[in-house]
């Protein structure tokens, strides 16, 4: 037996995160090739929401938020310099 590293799950709000189609589940499955839970399935307000399930290795885990972090930052900016 070992001592589980995490049973925690996360919302994640991305309604401000510029994602295209404002659905972050299927950009961070296609541009970070993270699965996430969709916001949708658990009712019309969790539009734009993403579940994350923290209940894995923390190398996984580690992983999974970089590859989320550079999907990110590789989408086009809106802002002005």
């Amino acid at each position: 037996m070992h001592t589980p590293e995490g049973t925690y799950l996360a919302w994640l709000d991305c309604r401000q995160a510029g994602i295209p189609g404002n659905d972050p589940h299927g950009f961070f499955l296609q541009q970070a090739r993270v699965a996430l839970n969709n916001g949708l399935d658990f009712g019309a307000d969790g539009a734009g929401f993403v579940r994350l399930n923290f209940a894995c290795p923390k190398a996984r885990l580690m992983q999974a938020l970089e590859r989320m972090r550079d999907a990110l930052q590789a989408l086009p900016s809106t802002h002005s310099a």
